[in-house]
């Protein structure tokens, strides 16, 4: 062995070992003062990554066993409130029972004051446990526990989550049917027995409204609410024989609901679904007025006849129970001579639009040169009164005699339009537009054979959608003077470039093989008139300008009543959709039980064969109507919008048993379609409803029934909240466990061995001093060669 002074290499390896010595000391005393193996991540890096995940996994949990605990206490708080609602509904099922006896000789309306003050507390303890409608807790209550792992496309935080669904176990009066939206006739008037001319009896004797019945012995009355909204809505038809006074009547009015809610239709049985109830209510002055009711869905109700007018409270006045004119009149502009006959032979088209129709109904009558406008009058009348749509409207024909105005009337209180094509010398007074081909009422193009020398003025008129006043027109005369159609096409370009009507509706003139075409290129509807030119370029010329029919307005004493107690937008104005450039996008949203938004928008259009849904307003109701209900989604099918008369003139509102939804109406180039454009309709709460009540015998018994419908929707709900407390208790248990396992595999990994840690204690320590006393022998080692020195 050599001997060295410079590397001790002795002393060298005795640091080194106690310095690994010295290394394994103090992660041991670390391990047995923190009782944890791993203390940094150089320990176990792998075993401190699973440790952690364990210790977060448990942090979730331990907040999801407090969350589960504060789910659970509210349960039981709702728990409590539903005992208290259901003790009430036992009070005024008391009240009730003995309201409703025949030999109570007491004052109801001293039962009835504190029957009302129980609905009232019901409402205030459901409110207060967050179970009314638009409640706090009435929504799917999702509380996260954790624990849960993804599996089967369920993610982990579904499967870590309980839900419980209150959106469907509200317990306000309202929910349980106690109160709900209700119709009722016109304010201040009076039919019942203390009515000396306008009671029942008097209005269903009425010679003037049993002759107006569509249906002798049966009177009329129309609804409509979400699912049966179209064109007519469901017609009940009330059997009058046997109706003496207010309790007969509504016996005979809910009859005929039941019997139109068994129909075999869809619209029948939403109709059915919807609950609607009539009764007789009285106001604070004793007069009675008829009403409908219903739990919770909106509706609109109208006339349909006289003497549905007048049971509604529009009688003419209070001596006279005639219901009040309902008639609608579209009178033509130039009068009959009925000794006259057609110019050649044609096919006339007689368009009837509007009075709740959602689609056109075209009626043709043939003419020949030897046809009298006498004979062509027979015809249409008779084929007005065979067509089912057109009778269903009301619609007739009501004066043909010669030196008249052809007028046309619609009996149910809503406003109509009839215009006419290819009746080209004008012999009914309606305007002379020509037809397209095959005899087409309107038409996107519509091509003539230019008319080689023809000179001079001529004059042409131009109506869009159908236009049926003269507002809806647009003319100008052209000068043809240099006798060909490239002149003619040229002038109607300029015309058309320089009108703003015609340039909306995209018209454009072009020539070809001796023809001109006049064409939409945007898709609309247009018709085409040549009157009174002193030549005749290739589209005729009847002589005849169309200055327009009279149209009146919707009578504004019709019975049309939304339901109270339903939120509703205000009335919005509407214009028809004319151009192809009139698209329009109605926006409607709510918000679901959740508390989620759902939205849907409805694009308006009068553009295409199949997407004319915005040419007037009934057909516009019904493609949003349509289009609600299609969304298949509960929240936005509650929505409904209806036609409703606002001093004669018609507008649109939208109705529902929500809380509360909204309008958007969107923009376009004309300004044309619904309410104010670019604008934010939002719905609120109309006043009135329906309450539950056993001021009367009949109220009473009445009541006992929907008290008993009352006691079984609140089990429904304690059942749901019971149900929850159940589940949140098993989350718990479940959570529990959870974490006991948890902490024993995080334990088993991170946590020392503190019998093993001491011994190795020990072990260090010893070797620690036997390595200290190493290194000072090795440290004088090299006094050695001092020996070696000396010698």
């Amino acid at each position: 062995m050599a001997y060295t002074i410079n590397t001790n290499i002795t002393s060298l390896q005795a640091q080194e070992y106690l310095r690994t010595t010295t290394d394994f000391q103090s992660k041991t005393i670390n391990r047995v003062t923190s009782g944890l193996r791993i203390i940094s991540s150089g320990d176990d890096a792998a075993g401190l990554a699973i440790a952690n995940s364990f210790r977060s996994d448990r942090a979730v949990l331990t907040q999801g066993v407090r969350n589960a605990n504060d789910g659970l206490s509210t349960l039981q708080t709702i728990d409590g409130g539903m005992n208290n609602i259901s003790m009430l509904l036992d009070r005024a099922r008391t009240l009730a029972a003995q309201s409703a006896s025949g030999t109570f000789t007491g004052d109801r309306a001293i039962l009835n004051s504190e029957f009302q003050s129980v609905l009232g507390e019901i409402d205030r303890q459901a409110q207060a446990i967050g179970l009314d409608q638009g409640g706090t807790f009435a929504k799917q209550l999702s509380v996260f526990i954790g624990g849960g792992r993804a599996n089967a496309g369920v993610s982990a935080i579904d499967n870590g989550s309980v839900a419980v669904d209150l959106s469907q176990s509200t317990v306000d009066s309202k929910s349980m049917g106690l109160k709900g939206v209700q119709a009722v006739g016109v304010a201040g008037t009076d039919i019942g027995s203390g009515a000396t001319s306008t009671n029942v009896q008097e209005i269903v004797n009425d010679a003037t409204n049993i002759a107006d019945q569509r249906t002798a012995g049966f009177t009329e009355l129309r609804f409509f609410g979400p699912g049966f909204s179209d064109s007519d809505g469901v017609t009940i038809a009330v059997n009058t024989q046997g109706i003496t006074d207010t309790s007969t009547l509504v016996e005979a009015v809910n009859a005929a609901i039941e019997s139109a809610g068994n129909g075999s239709t869809q619209a029948a049985t939403a109709f059915r679904d919807a609950g609607v109830e009539a009764s007789v209510v009285t106001d604070s002055s004793g007069r009675k007025q008829l009403a409908f009711s219903s739990s919770d869905v909106a509706f609109q109700v109208k006339a349909n006849d006289l003497m549905a007018n007048a049971l509604m409270g529009n009688y003419t006045s209070s001596s006279n129970p005639t219901g009040k004119n309902l008639d609608t009149t579209v009178a033509a502009a130039g009068t009959l001579t009925t000794a006259n006959t057609f110019a050649g032979t044609a096919d006339i088209v007689f368009r009837f639009q509007g009075a709740g129709m959602t689609s056109p109904v075209d009626i043709t009558t043939s003419v020949t040169s030897s046809t009298t406008v006498a004979a062509a009058l027979t015809d249409l009348s008779s084929q007005v009164a065979a067509n089912s749509t057109l009778k269903a409207a009301g619609i007739t024909v009501t004066e043909t005699g010669n030196g008249n105005n052809l007028t046309f009337t619609s009996d149910r209180g809503e406003k109509f339009d009839v215009t006419v094509s290819n009746d080209t010398a004008n012999e009914f007074g309606m305007g002379s537009f020509i037809a397209g081909a095959s005899g087409a009422f309107d038409y996107t193009t519509i091509t003539a054979a230019f008319n080689d020398g023809a000179t001079g003025t001529a004059n042409f008129e131009f109506s869009f959608n159908g236009g049926a006043s003269s507002g809806n027109k647009v003319a100008f005369a052209h000068t043809n003077g240099t006798s060909t159609a490239s002149d003619l096409v040229d002038a109607l370009n300029q015309a058309f470039a320089a009108d703003a009507e015609m340039s909306a509706a995209g018209l454009k003139a072009s020539t070809s093989g001796g023809n001109v075409t006049i064409e939409s290129t945007n898709g609309t509807y247009f018709r085409v008139n040549t009157y009174s030119g002193t030549t005749d370029v290739g589209f005729g010329d009847s002589g005849a300008t169309f200055t327009g029919n009279t149209v009146s307005n919707a009578p504004s004493d019709s019975a049309q009543v939304n339901a109270g107690g339903s939120a509703a937008t205000t009335a919005l104005t509407f214009s028809d959709l004319n151009y192809g450039t009139d698209d329009q996008t109605i926006t409607v949203s709510a918000n679901d039980p959740t508390g989620s938004q759902v939205t849907e928008a409805i694009v308006l259009k009068n553009d295409g064969s199949t997407t004319r849904d915005g040419r007037n307003i009934d057909s516009v109701i019904r493609q949003i109507n349509q289009e609600l209900q299609q969304t298949n989604n509960e929240t936005l099918q509650k929505i409904i919008a209806v036609k409703v008369n606002d001093s004669g003139t018609e507008k649109i509102q939208f109705l529902s048993s929500l809380q509360s939804f909204n309008v958007t109406s969107g923009t376009n180039a004309s300004g044309n379609g619904i309410g104010s454009q670019g604008t934010t309709d939002n719905a609120a709460v109309t006043a009135g409803g329906s309450t539950a009540a056993i001021d009367s015998q009949a109220g009473a018994a009445s009541a006992v029934l929907t008290l008993a419908d009352a006691v079984a929707t609140l089990g429904s709900a304690q059942a749901v909240v019971g149900k929850g407390q159940n589940r949140f208790n098993f989350a718990v248990s479940l959570a529990q466990t959870q974490l006991n396992n948890l902490a024993a595999s995080e334990s088993r990994i991170r946590d020392a061995d503190l019998a093993a840690e001491a011994a190795n204690l020990t072990k260090a320590q010893i070797l620690q001093q036997a390595g200290i006393a190493a290194l000072s022998q090795a440290n004088v080692a090299p006094q050695a060669v001092l020996s070696l020195l000396r010698g």
